[in-house]
């Protein structure tokens, strides 16, 4: 199976495998955004323009702030889990995929989770699918 890893990057770009992608911000942006088989993040609240992030497997985003703001999980069938910590450590939350129904994204982390009022906004260092 290919493993993607990406990096978080300057808004609208991504980097990836020595490949640079650039990604215009958009009127329309949304979750629908974020490609099947992948789980996103974007630096600002509500999806704006292209993901900051996203992976296929996991990400690592590093030791340094972060500055994630909301998310999708758009996995074909797994279940994303999100880390406030480097290499999947710490405290985390999960979304499920479309498929399974229940909360899949979340458009503003700052005001929690469906399943609890913690704040998440700037916090995910590291997330993969479960």
């Amino acid at each position: 199976m290919n493993k993607r890893f990406l990096k978080a990057a300057p808004v609208g770009l991504l980097l990836t495998a020595g490949l640079l992608v650039g990604g215009a911000t958009s009127a329309s942006a949304a979750a629908s955004d974020c490609a099947a088989g992948y789980a996103c993040m974007w630096n600002g609240e509500s999806f704006p323009g292209a993901p900051n992030a996203y992976f296929q497997q996991f990400v690592n985003l590093g030791t340094g702030p972060s500055s994630i703001s909301s998310v999708v999980n758009n996995g074909n069938t797994s279940i994303a889990r999100f880390y406030d910590g480097a290499n999947y450590t710490g405290l985390s939350f999960t979304l499920n995929n479309p498929a399974r129904g229940g909360q899949w994204q979340d458009p503003m982390l700052s005001n929690g989770l469906n399943h609890t009022s913690v704040n998440w906004d700037n916090r995910i260092k590291s997330a993969k699918f479960i």
